[in-house]
């Protein structure tokens, strides 16, 4: 049964798609209404990461594994990376075009952020209070892998680092080689930070592809007609590039580990975790390198796509409040959940059924919240 889930996917991404003949190419292929499809489809594969997760990862309780989503164990941080590489492709594309764009820029941009982020982060405080779990608190300085009450909060924290450092850096100091200046040096510095507080992998392996969008936006045109030339040659070398380094990115540690010949300490372990993030930065570039070659020829979109690109954020911090109900344990192991799920086909359905409506609901909120803090048109 769980099969139909992988029909579905390919069947969401492709409805609709149009190839473009023989020395034809979508233009558009980095606009607002395609990258929005796109990441629809990117926020939906980050929902089947997280119920893998909960399902077949390998450092689960044995008892409670059940395969079929196994996949999309490690699928979610390149899903991730075209969040980030999108931000700044689009945040840069408007600032050019709008003159008044950095115009209250600060709460119409993160105010409609920390609007889902504060409802669902209630939510997981209510289960713990419910549930006596307790309320450990991790200091940012302290030396651990930083685990928050709210699962998937840390994407808040560090995309709104991203905007405020675009702010800084294009919106203060006007010219675009400070802006990237600014990106990048708080992007190295974020990157060091994590990895000084040993903060985990998941925290810093995708945030320069931020700065790549910045990159790729400046330099579009020049970027989409050099990749017009050799582009048969170059697709089937990112083809062929990709799985090597996924391979790598998902096992580079315990062959770290392995060929180092040390046990699996915190300290050892760590270094594993770093090494493994280094293939890992390489495979998001891969990764946005063939979205960006297959997009100029196949321009997604359908109705399905469109809708679920206007609530991306709100989905992916809402859906693991149902993961965390329905999975076989409520945010630590060993707390029953409200009712556990065992057919993973019945638990993905059950997830993308409460989450996508709820998350749509927030979303029209966080966007007339957004609307209102804009700066009006002049007439």
């Amino acid at each position: 049964m769980i099969l139909i889930w992988y029909a579905a996917l390919a069947f969401l991404l492709f409805f609709g798609a149009k190839i473009c003949k023989n020395g034809m190419w979508n233009e558009g292929n980095m606009s607002l209404e395609h990258t929005k499809n796109f990441l629809g489809f990117c926020a939906i594969i980050i929902v089947f990461h997280h119920c893998a997760q909960a399902t077949c990862a390998s450092w689960l309780n044995p008892r409670y594994i059940r395969h079929g989503l196994d996949i999309f164990v490690t699928a979610g941080y390149p899903m991730v990376a075209m969040f980030f590489f999108c931000s700044g492709f689009g945040l840069y594309k408007s600032a050019k075009a709008k003159p008044d764009f950095f115009k209250r820029f600060i709460p119409a941009r993160i105010i409609p952020i920390l609007i889902p982020s504060g409802l669902t982060m209630l939510v997981y405080i209510l289960f713990r209070y419910i549930r006596k779990i307790p309320f450990n608190i991790d200091p940012p300085f302290e030396v651990n892998s930083h685990n928050t009450w709210h699962p998937y909060i840390w994407y808040v924290p560090c995309i709104i680092l991203l905007y405020l450092l675009f702010y800084v850096g294009f919106g203060l100091f006007k010219k675009d080689w400070a802006g990237i200046l600014t990106v990048a040096l708080g992007i190295i510095g974020y990157i060091i930070f994590c990895i000084r507080f040993h903060y985990g992998t998941w925290w810093f392996n995708t945030p320069h592809m931020f700065l790549i969008g910045i990159l790729v936006a400046k330099y579009e045109k020049g970027f989409f007609e050099n990749c017009k030339k050799m582009y048969v040659p170059r697709l089937i070398g990112t083809i062929l590039i990709i799985p090597i380094l996924w391979f790598l990115g998902d096992n580079a540690g315990g062959l770290y580990l392995m060929l180092s010949h040390h046990p699996y300490t915190f300290v050892y372990g760590y270094r594993a975790d770093l090494v493994a993030a280094i293939f890992q930065f390489l495979y998001t570039l891969a990764f946005m390198s063939l979205y960006y070659l297959i997009s100029m020829k196949i321009k997604i979109g359908n109705p399905v796509l469109s809708f679920l690109g206007k609530f991306t954020l709100e989905l992916y911090l809402i859906h693991g409040i149902f993961i965390h109900m329905f999975g076989y344990y409520m945010i630590n192991e060993g707390v029953k959940p409200v009712y556990y799920i065992k057919n993973v086909t019945l638990f993905v359905l059950v997830i993308l059924a409460l989450s996508i409506p709820i998350s749509y609901a927030v979303s029209l909120l966080d966007k007339k919240v957004g609307k209102l803090l804009r700066p009006k048109k002049k007439d």
